[in-house]
């Protein structure tokens, strides 16, 4: 990878803000966000970022039962700030920003619509 390089690694905010009874999978994205860090470090000049979303209504939810992913739905509008949901198009904003910022480089971006901060 050239030295202008970016990678840009996907968590999720469950790993700041983690679920009831989910501790495994809160793990899971807070150790990406460290890895994120620390990656960044090694890898410099090459930057590394994270984008850690919250729910997100697009094809990870598609194949979900319409029952289970509206009670998640209804749930993460309650928890965040902006009272709904992001789209890919969101995430995908995000991870070109990084992807183009050529001074940003161990950051994690929280597009979650305030979920994080309740």
């Amino acid at each position: 990878m050239s030295e202008d390089g970016s990678v840009v690694l996907m968590s999720g905010a469950a790993g700041a803000r983690p679920p009831a009874a989910a501790p495994a999978y809160a793990a899971c994205n807070a150790a990406i966000e460290g890895l994120g860090r620390g990656l960044a470090v090694e890898l410099a000049p090459v930057r590394v970022n994270v984008v850690s979303p919250g729910t997100i209504d697009g094809n990870l939810w598609a194949h979900r039962a319409e029952e289970d992913r509206e009670a998640a739905f209804a749930q993460y509008r309650r928890d965040s700030i902006l009272r709904r949901l992001g789209t890919e198009d969101e995430i995908a904003q995000n991870v070109l920003f990084l992807f183009t910022n050529g001074f940003t480089t161990g950051a994690t971006l929280y597009p979650d619509g305030g979920y994080t901060l309740r």
